[in-house]
């Protein structure tokens, strides 16, 4: 989540990046995504005090911070200790990386890449994954300015498509340091149940890899077991829990 969001053309005004140091230089570093959430993994958790010390005084309205579960929780300690704020447990997902590709087979449809003909379509499908996977509020407006970061950060949207109209779709983020992330992945609920999910994730691997990614990976909500099922069973493999916790004054 990182590697994407530093990947962002143009870097939102107001938003943070922290960098931490000791006598040997950089140890350690943090930023925010567009939606303000700081992501922590870069930051060792033996600096978590001292980072949320430096920071509270000049960003005490931090809304959330992410990151693996020994970061994140280390950090949102020291943060509810310098600041008083009221932390609570937004969402969990697991960070999976793929395997060998095990692609769906006997699904009807082919994929194409989305084109500018699909950005009233996938403004709102972008709008409806995020209220339905995070309780956003929607808000067509971003999931438009969004949608439009996508190729300005070198990645594409791949559409699962029957008799010519999209019935899903999974954003591949452009390839960096040879790493490419899959997400979001959306089929709107009276497409579901088809295996179309799956077949567009598979097919944005194989975008993916034309990209020169050689490894690929995604997200999926802990609490969303249809999804962790269908990822697993595409051949991607766990390798880490990360948890996102929110802030209150």
């Amino acid at each position: 989540t990182e590697l994407t969001t530093l990947r962002t053309s143009a870097w939102p005004a107001g938003h943070l990046l922290l960098a931490a140091f000791d006598c040997d230089g950089a140890v350690g570093a943090a930023l925010q995504m567009r939606d303000s959430v700081l992501l922590v993994n870069g930051l060792p958790p033996t600096l978590a005090k001292e980072s949320a010390a430096a920071l509270a005084p000049v960003r005490s309205d931090l809304p959330a911070i992410r990151g693996t579960r020994s970061t994140a929780t280390a950090f949102s300690q020291a943060w509810v200790e310098a600041t008083g704020a009221t932390v609570t447990t937004s969402f969990e997902e697991t960070l999976y990386r793929l395997g060998d590709l095990v692609p769906p087979v006997g699904v009807a449809g082919e994929p194409r890449v989305a084109d500018d003909h699909d950005t009233d379509l996938l403004a709102g499908w972008f709008d409806a994954f995020f209220v339905e996977a995070f309780d956003s509020t929607s808000n067509p407006a971003a999931s438009r300015d969004v949608l439009a970061a996508v190729a300005d950060a070198g990645g594409h949207v791949v559409l699962w498509t029957v008799d010519g109209e999209p019935v899903a779709m999974a954003r591949v983020h452009g390839c960096l340091l040879g790493m490419s992330r899959i997400g979001p992945v959306y089929t709107p609920p009276e497409h579901r149940g088809h295996g179309y999910g799956a077949a567009v994730t598979a097919q944005a691997v194989r975008h993916a890899w034309s990209g020169g990614a050689r490894d690929v990976v995604l997200f999926a909500d802990d609490g969303n077991p249809v999804s962790n099922g269908v990822y697993r069973r595409l051949g991607f493999v766990p390798v880490g829990e990360n948890v996102q916790y929110a802030f209150t004054a």
